[in-house]
């Protein structure tokens, strides 16, 4: 059937509007289409893109967006018409009007490129003249934009428009958002739609769609589609800044596991769309609250949410809790932090400090990635070996068994943790299976991360496994001298006071360790330094019972209170620590 559709629908995909524009340019009978659509969904590129692949040669293109009469559009349009224009036979006469015609009105000189240059000499004779020679049945006009001209009226550009046609039965397509239209504009629009536009087109991509003209090269792009469906978004602009930010972090990723780095791409797509995309909420049908602030703040601890949060009222937590339902059936998870910054990074540019921030926190859940894939894998190994094969049978099975658990050792035995090595290694044990020769490479990996987030929780069980590799057991003892290297009392005692958020109990209690350490004389150096947190600092070393440093740290404020007046007021009045009254501390150095 060789029609265009004559009523609105839900919306025309790419195949179909293409379809459609090709039938209303060989129809002779349509003049004027009009292509709609909400923003962004690229109604634009797809008519420019369409006219550049099979009609590069007749058509002018303008947008209404600032102009402010109809002068002003003649002259936009012209000033864009990059193919065949005629400057040649009009050269002479431009020179005669800018001789004997200077006061002649001018056109407001506005970017045109040559053409304006020319059009600012003649002024309004010639942009009449110009625009004339270069129109004619087989130009096709582009107008776009109507909803967001704010000084033309739209029934003036209506108006022109069926001018245009009825003069030089050239083609118009009108670009523009019907639902952004002002009232005035709307009222127009329905007054002269039946005159003026011949055929609609109402553009609404699949989301398949747009994602493959964004993303064709990416990939990740079934990860990408997966989410970006759930979603429902086919905005154009949406689309392309998702896919900058995750241009922008995958290469953060490069070493990160391959399902945290997809699901970091997840979180990226729904924190974009609800961030970028106004109509997110309106497709879930939930309104009147903050996407975003739901989505992560809700999940984190924040004063300030907490206090909004506890004046909510049922209904607002209720539409809350749907929408972490829904965006969690889009592939959401909640990345603590990262997606705090994931969230900054959707309209802000990646600095060192952000990208820095980023691999820190990063690094931080990746390792936590590690760890559950290699719990799954022991429950994996636990249920195919241990007990189905030894607990609900007889049968001579223990190759079997020895088998499976030399293969899993042969895949990830560097991924284990001292305890999960032992818990094989009982096993084996039984079975008369000797697999010391995974121990020392083991142990030489968890030395190369010595100070990762867990490492100081299996310290001990560590320094026993060392104890049969002289070699390592001296590299572990040079590795925490390094550390405690790197660390000072006041940033010490400041974490463990006032952890952050990468402040894991494990570095706390290294922190703590590292306190125990500070000698007599050490404490007296930090004790002399000037620092406005001081008073505090020491109240809570001398309270915190990790001995000895309340003791050597009360010892060297007696030290340095026998060595002046004031020191000795500062021990008594700030401390309490009286070096009059008797005394019989420790005097550990």
């Amino acid at each position: 059937m060789d029609e265009i559709k004559n009523t609105v629908n839900s919306g025309d995909s790419l195949v179909q509007a293409e379809s459609m524009l090709q039938k209303f340019l060989k129809n002779t009978d349509y003049r004027v289409l009009a292509v709609k659509g909400k923003w962004g969904v690229g109604k634009t590129h797809l008519v420019r893109n369409f006219l550049d692949k099979h009609h590069k040669n007749y058509y002018l293109y303008a947008s209404v967006f600032g102009i402010s009469s109809i002068e002003h559009l003649k002259a936009r349009i012209v000033g864009n018409y990059q193919q065949n224009l005629k400057f040649k036979p009009i050269k002479d006469f431009i020179e005669s009007l800018n001789r004997n015609y200077s006061k002649l009105e001018k056109t407001p000189k506005l970017d045109f490129g040559l053409s304006g240059s020319l059009l600012a000499v003649g002024g309004d004779l010639l942009l009449e003249i110009f625009f004339n020679l270069n129109l004619n049945s087989n130009s096709i006009i582009c107008i776009d934009d109507l909803e967001r001209n704010s000084d033309l009226p739209l029934n003036k550009i209506l108006g022109f428009v069926e001018y245009l046609v009825q003069t030089f039965e050239c083609k118009i397509i009108l670009i523009y958002n019907e639902d952004e239209l002002e009232q005035e504009s709307q009222n127009a629009l329905e007054k002269y739609r039946e005159k003026v536009i011949d055929k609609e087109l109402n553009f609404a991509p699949t989301v398949e769609e747009n994602l493959d003209f964004i993303f064709k090269d990416s990939s990740d792009l079934d990860i990408i589609k997966e989410v970006f469906k759930k979603t429902g978004t086919n905005n154009i602009r949406v689309i392309k800044k998702t896919k900058w930010l995750i241009r922008d972090l995958i290469p953060l990723m490069e070493d990160w596991e391959s399902s945290f780095r997809h699901q970091i791409i997840r979180n990226i797509i729904v924190i974009s769309v609800a961030t970028l995309d106004t109509d997110f909420c309106k497709r879930l049908s939930i309104d009147g609250i903050d996407p975003v602030d739901t989505i992560i703040l809700s999940r984190v601890y924040n004063p300030q949410y907490q206090t909004k949060y506890q004046q909510e009222d049922e209904k607002t937590s209720i539409k809350k809790l749907q929408l972490m339902q829904k965006v969690e059936e889009m592939g959401y998870r909640h990345l603590e932090k990262l997606d705090e910054l994931i969230s900054k990074l959707v309209n802000s540019l990646l600095s060192d400090s952000t990208e820095s921030d980023f691999r820190e926190k990063g690094h931080l859940l990746n390792q936590r990635e590690k760890r559950n894939k290699i719990l799954k894998k022991l429950d994996e190994l636990a249920n195919n070996l241990y007990k189905f094969k030894y607990y609900n049978s007889f049968a001579d099975n223990e190759q079997d068994i020895i088998n499976g658990i030399i293969t899993f050792l042969q895949e990830n035995h560097l991924q284990l943790s001292i305890l999960q090595f032992e818990q094989i290694e009982r096993l084996t044990s039984i079975l008369g299976l000797d697999i010391s020769e995974y121990e020392k490479p083991l142990l030489e990996k968890i030395l190369t991360e010595i100070f990762e987030q867990d490492f100081y929780e299996n310290l001990i069980s560590l320094r026993n496994k060392l104890s049969k590799y002289p070699d390592l057991e001296a590299s572990l003892n040079e590795k925490i001298k390094e550390y405690h290297q790197t660390l000072d009392i006041t940033r010490v005692v400041k974490n463990i006071i006032n952890p952050d958020d990468s402040s894991m109990p494990s570095r706390i209690k290294q922190d703590i360790e590292f306190l125990r350490n500070i000698t007599v004389d050490e404490y007296c150096q930090w004790l002399k330094k000037d620092d406005p947190d001081l008073y505090r600092m020491v109240g809570w070393v001398l309270n915190s019972g990790y001995q000895p440093a309340p003791k050597n740290l009360e010892q060297a404020i007696r030290k340095l209170a026998e060595s002046s007046n004031i020191n000795r007021i500062r021990a008594k009045f700030l401390y309490e620590i009286d070096i009059d009254s008797h005394h019989t501390g420790d005097t550990t150095n």
